[in-house]
C-alpha cells in the first residue's frame, strides 16, 4: 500500500514545523509549530500551518511531538480546536503541551511515551529513540509503515558530553539502520556548517570563567526551553556563592516544570526573588533573562529600557547573549544590544566566547547518522532551501545516488509504493497569521494593508451628510498621517480638498443618503489627488457621519 509524506511546514523555512505520514487514507503528523515572523509582517505575533489538507483529506489520527521548542509545538491550540486527536509525547514535553492548551481552554488525550517503547499511533507502530537537543526529554520517531520503516530525527546534535546526559541514542539509530530503514528525514539546520557542534559542556566551561572574572551583576540572556544550560548556571553559581534569579514568565513555568518533574536540580538557597537579589551586592548576583531574541516586551527588553524594577540595567553590569540569532532577528538583537551597552553594561555574544551551543548538527554529525541509519530515502527536513540541499549534498557525497535523495518545500509531497520513492501531488499550504496566540488570524488583505500604511502613510477623510436630503452638511475634511508634504494649506492638501468635494457632489442627491457612497466618493477623490501630484498611494480612511 502507498505511503505518502506530506510536508506542511518547516520545509523551506526555521519555523512551523508539521510533516505528515500517511497510509490507507490514515495519517498522522509529526509536530505542529509557530513560525516567528520578522518585521516586514506588521502587527502579527506567530504564523501557523494552513491545516486545509488534514480537513480535507478527512483528519488525523495522532499527533507525535519529538520536543517541546516553541517551532514545533505552538501550533498544536490551532490544530486541535478543528481537528481532535491524541497528542504523544515525552514527559517534560507534554508538561509544556497541557500549559499551552490550559491557556486556550482545550482538552485532548496526552499519552506520554518512552524512549525504545514502541507504541500504536493511528495506523502505525512507533518507537521514539533518544536524541540530544537544547531541551530537555527530545526524541526522534521510527514509524513503521506496510513499505518499511520511516525514522523523522526531529532536532538532533551529537554531544558526547552534555551537561543534561541525554545522548543521540546512536546505537539504537544503527540498530534500526541494520534493521532496514525505508527513509530518513533529518533537521537541516546546521547543514551548511562543517564539523561538529559545540557540546554543552563547553559552554559550561565558558560560563564558569567568565562569571569568575566578572566584577558586576551578571545577565544571562537565554532561551528559557534551555533546562540544561539554566541546571550549569545554577551549580556554577553555587560554587562561586552567586544568587540566581528569574526574569521572565517563561523562565519561571519551565524551572518550575523542570524542577517538578525532577528534570532540574536546585542548590539549597541559590534561587532568589527578584525584590531579593535587588538587595543584594552587585558581584553576588546572577540574572537569568528571556528575550534573547530582541523580543519587543520581554524581559531583557525591558531592562534595557530601566522599564523593569528591580531588575533595570545598570553600568557595570555583564550581559551575556547566550542564543544564537533566530534568522530575521538579527536587526532586532543588534538594537537591543546597543540600548544595553548604552546604559553601561559590556555586551558579549557568542562571537566573542563560546557561550552558547546549538541544539542542531553540523555536517560532520549527520553523516555519522546518514551512515548508522543507510537509508533506502533520504528527505532533509526542518531548514531554509539552501540547508536543505547542503543536507542533500552531504548526502550525495556519501555515495547516495540523485535517484535516492529528495529536496522539497512545504505542499509537496512524497510516495513510497514497491520500495521505491517518487514526488507526489502538491498539497495547499499556506501560512496563518496570528495577532495573538488566542488564535486571532489576520488575512493577508490586512497585511498589505498595514505595509501600505508603513510606507505611505494614512489619509483621514471626514464627511457629514443630512441622513433624509443628502446635502453636506459638513466637510470634506482630511487629515494625513505619516503622508509627506499634506499640512493644511499645502498644494497637495488643497488639491486633495478639491478632488474629493467633486466626488462628492458628483453624486446624486439620493446617494449621499447612503454612508457607503460617500465614503467611496471620498477615497476615490483623495487617491486622484495623490496619484496626479505624487504617485503614491496612502491608505485611505473615509469617514461619513449621517445625521
Amino acid at each position: 500500500m502507498t505511503v505518502r509524506l506530506v510536508a506542511l511546514g518547516g520545509l523551506g523555512e526555521v519555523g512551523m514545523n508539521a510533516f505528515v505520514v500517511e497510509e490507507g487514507g490514515r495519517r498522522v503528523l509529526v509536530d505542529c509549530g509557530v513560525l516567528f515572523p520578522n518585521d516586514q509582517v506588521l502587527g502579527v505575533e506567530v504564523a501557523v500551518p494552513d491545516l486545509r489538507y488534514l480537513r480535507e483529506a478527512g483528519g488525523l489520527d495522532a499527533v507525535l511531538v519529538t520536543h517541546g521548542h516553541e517551532d514545533h509545538i505552538g501550533g498544536l491550540p490551532s490544530l486541535l480546536r478543528e481537528l481532535e486527536a491524541p497528542v504523544y509525547g515525552t514527559r517534560f514535553t507534554l508538561a509544556l503541551v497541557r500549559e499551552r492548551l490550559e491557556e486556550h481552554e482545550l482538552r485532548v488525550p496526552l499519552v506520554e511515551v518512552q524512549p525504545r517503547e514502541v507504541f500504536e499511533a493511528g495506523p502505525f507502530l512507533v518507537e521514539p529513540v533518544r536524541v540530544a537537543h537544547s531541551i530537555p526529554d527530545g526524541v526522534g520517531y521510527a514509524i513503521q509503515t506496510g513499505e518499511g520503516t520511516v525514522v523523522h530525527t526531529g532536532d538532533w546534535k551529537i554531544d558526547p558530553t552534555p551537561a543534561g546526559g541525554e545522548r543521540l541514542d546512536l546505537a539504537r539509530f544503527a540498530e534500526l539502520g541494520r534493521a532496514g530503514v525505508t527513509a530518513l528525514l533529518s533537521d537541516s539546520t546546521n547543514a551548511e556548517r562543517e564539523g561538529f557542534s559545540v557540546s554543552e559542556s563547553e559552554v559550561a566551561a565558558a560560563f564558569h570563567r567568565r562569571f569568575r572574572e566578572a566584577k558586576g551583576r551578571l545577565v544571562v540572556a537565554l532561551f528559557a526551553s534551555n533546562v540544561h544550560r539554566i541546571q550549569s548556571i545554577l551549580r556554577i553559581a553555587a560554587a562561586i556563592e552567586r544568587k540566581v534569579t528569574l526574569a521572565g514568565r517563561s523562565l519561571a513555568r519551565n524551572v518550575r516544570i523542570a524542577q517538578g518533574l525532577g528534570m532540574l536540580e536546585v542548590p539549597p538557597g541559590v534561587l532568589v526573588e527578584q525584590e531579593t537579589a535587588a538587595g543584594l551586592p552587585p558581584a553576588e548576583v546572577i540574572v537569568l533573562a528571556s528575550g534573547a531574541q530582541g523580543e519587543a516586551g520581554s524581559a531583557l527588553a525591558r531592562m534595557a529600557t530601566g522599564d523593569y524594577p528591580p531588575l533595570a540595567i545598570e553600568p557595570g553590569d555583564t550581559v551575556l547573549f547566550s542564543s544564537r540569532s533566530i534568522p530575521g532577528n538579527e536587526i532586532a538583537i543588534g538594537q537591543l544590544a546597543n540600548r544595553l551597552a548604552r546604559r553601561g553594561a559590556e555586551v558579549v555574544d557568542r562571537a566573542l566566547d563560546p557561550i552558547h551551543a546549538s541544539g542542531h548538527a553540523q555536517a560532520r554529525e549527520q553523516q555519522i547518522l546518514l551512515d548508522a541509519l543507510r537509508p533506502e530515502h533520504f528527505v532533509p527536513i526542518h531548514g531554509e532551501y539552501r540547508m536543505l540541499l547542503a543536507h542533500a549534498k552531504t548526502a550525495l557525497g556519501m555515495g547516495m545516488s540523485a535517484s535516492q535523495v529528495f529536496v522539497v518545500e512545504d505542499g509537496e509531497s512524497l510516495e513510497v509504493e514497491s520500495g521505491r520513492m517518487r514526488q507526489g501531488e502538491s498539497v495547499p499550504v499556506g501560512r496563518v497569521w496570528l495577532d495573538t496566540r488566542r488564535g486571532l488570524d489576520v488575512s493577508e488583505i490586512v497585511l498589505r494593508e498595514r505595509g501600505l500604511i508603513s510606507e505611505q502613510g494614512l489619509v483621514l477623510a471626514l464627511v457629514v451628510a443630512d441622513r433624509k436630503t443628502g446635502e453636506l452638511v459638513r466637510g470634506p475634511e482630511l487629515s494625513g498621517r505619516g503622508v509627506a508634504h499634506f499640512a493644511e494649506g499645502t498644494d497637495l492638501h488643497e488639491e486633495a480638498l478639491r478632488l474629493s468635494r467633486e466626488a462628492l457632489l458628483e453624486l446624486s442627491p439620493e446617494s449621499r443618503t447612503l454612508a457607503s457612497a460617500l465614503e467611496e466618493a471620498l477615497s476615490r477623490g483623495v487617491r486622484r489627488a495623490f496619484r496626479r501630484e505624487t504617485g503614491k498611494r496612502p491608505a485611505v480612511l473615509p469617514v461619513a457621519v449621517m445625521l
